[in-house]
């Protein structure tokens, strides 16, 4: 009996030291991809690659790479290969001109529901024909009907500083940020009423707060070393804390959808609303039939419905937010620039009240806003394409199967696309400035995949920014440096502390 046991034991332990071993040569394999190529870049670890290096600062540990290796080098996630370029000439012939071999996102770490029906993670034509549908909720005619929701956003907004500037005391921008763009799209997207600016900790907010904050786990991390394991994630994923506040926010929306469908004398002018005639067929008035149709009759799923729904708020909640953070603090470094756009706003609407096309034609506000983010820009990490093919470009070859990212901050920063790169100067953007690439200036992304909100979000951020502008002299709070110190938690960029600034009443 002993001898059996011995034997089976002997077995196990061989057959599992076989496929170890097995395991580690298939993956210094793939780890000697870049290699085989002539590709430069920094040495992959076993399990995560380049990975936990990149984590521990994703800005600056790419500088350094960058520094190093070149404009184009190769780092692996995992053992997944991804190919950094930071040439805007290869940037725009790869996601714009080459954008049918470079179409899809890469695979994510993790498949789970809802968010691989969204337009994040959706491939081919189906990515298209969702895209395709939801077009409509963001053109300059929908902008125009949204303008009065974001208007009364931004008047709640105003109530909630007034009461901070009565004396004058520290105001924090990101909270206050949050709950003006979680009201926004909220009730933008989905008509829903939720009381998050007057109440920091209502319960969609710490929802959203911590699904941010908890996107990376080390269980999510484990997916990156060992990506066979990728389909237990739809087995332990609906067990967390992640998957209950998704899920909660997920069968909010269900239970709108269902008020929606039975109520059809009520129609809110939503994007949510845009979505579900799509889906009917119906309201050629409302819904661009040249937009929305598709040649083999595709409807939108439920599902997908419900998921890209979320998805907008997702998209529409912290990115926004952070970049309002971002803009209100470098204003208050630059008190002559407030006084410029002070004076533009009153010459264009005397009476405090601007309608979307004056507010369109603000020049000096887009300069502002546009230097704004490319010192700032809300997504550093996410602009990524997926080879589908083997092809050439400027003589560098991309085999199928590899996977491109833009250091998106990387090109906002470079010295030789913008001169004196960390000197915040909107006339990088007046009508007198040379033209820069098409690929040098990239916070909303670039070609077909761009990202689909950059209207709502330019439209937010404007109306909020001209009535604290009208209303308020913005000023530092105490010895706040100009250039803040960063982190990137998943893709988005934040401030290490909190970005506190005071208000003077005009």
């Amino acid at each position: 009996m002993e001898s059996a046991l011995w034997m089976i034991w002997m077995f196990a332990s061989t057959l599992l030291a076989t496929c170890g071993v097995i395991w580690v040569l298939k993956r210094r394999h793939r780890h000697g991809f870049f290699k085989r190529l002539g590709i430069p870049g920094p040495e992959p670890e076993l399990l995560f690659g380049n990975w936990q290096q990149l984590r521990k600062d994703r800005i600056n540990v790419m500088e350094d790479w960058i520094q190093k290796y070149g404009k184009t080098f190769g780092y692996f996630k995992g053992a997944v290969p991804f190919f950094i370029i930071s040439d805007v000439e290869m940037i725009k012939q790869c996601v714009v001109k080459e954008a049918q071999t470079f179409y899809d996102r890469p695979e994510p770490s993790i498949s789970i529901e809802p968010y691989i029906q969204t337009l994040l993670f959706l491939k081919g034509d189906e990515w298209k024909k969702v895209r395709t549908l939801m077009n409509p909720s963001f053109t300059s005619a929908k902008m125009k009907l949204m303008t009065r929701i974001i208007d009364a956003c931004a008047d709640e907004m105003l109530d909630v500083l007034s009461d901070k500037a009565k004396d004058e005391a520290p105001v924090d921008v990101g909270k206050v940020s949050c709950g003006f763009s979680l009201d926004v799209i909220a009730k933008c997207a989905l008509a829903w009423q939720v009381d998050c600016q007057k109440n920091p900790d209502d319960p969609i907010v710490l929802k959203l707060r911590h699904i941010f904050d908890h996107a990376e786990t080390p269980v999510t991390n484990t997916f990156v070393a060992f990506p066979f394991l990728r389909n237990l994630a739809e087995w332990v994923y609906p067990y967390t804390k992640h998957a209950e506040d998704t899920f909660a926010i997920i069968n909010n929306l269900r239970r709108v959808v269902e008020l929606r469908r039975r109520d059809t004398k009520h129609r809110p002018i939503d994007m949510l609303q845009l979505l579900l005639d799509a889906q009917a067929g119906k309201d050629p008035d409302t819904v661009d039939a040249e937009e929305t149709e598709c040649d083999d009759g595709f409807v939108i799923s439920d599902d997908k419905l419900l998921a890209n729904s979320f998805i907008l708020l997702i998209a529409g909640f912290e990115t926004t937010a952070t970049s309002l953070g971002f803009i209100l603090h470098l204003l208050s470094q630059h008190p002559d620039e407030q006084e410029t756009l002070h004076a533009e706003l009153v010459a264009a609407s005397p009476n405090e009240r601007l309608d979307y096309d004056r507010l369109m034609q603000l020049r000096r506000l887009d300069m502002v806003v546009q230097e704004c983010l490319r010192l700032y820009p809300p997504v550093v990490l996410l602009l990524s394409r997926a080879c589908r093919a083997d092809t050439t470009i400027m003589g560098q070859f991309f085999p199928k199967g590899a996977n491109i990212m833009v250091p998106v901050w990387h090109i906002h920063h470079d010295p030789e696309l913008w001169p004196d790169p960390f000197k915040f100067d909107p006339e990088r953007f007046g009508p007198d400035a040379p033209p820069h690439h098409p690929a040098a200036f990239i916070p909303f992304g670039l070609g077909p995949r761009m990202c689909l909100g950059m209207r709502f979000a330019l439209l937010e951020l404007k109306t909020v920014l001209c009535k604290i502008i009208r209303k308020y002299r913005i000023v530092p709070c105490g010895n706040e440096k100009e250039h803040l110190e960063l982190t990137v938690p998943i893709a988005i960029i934040n401030p290490k502390r909190a970005i506190k600034v005071r208000l003077h009443p005009r």
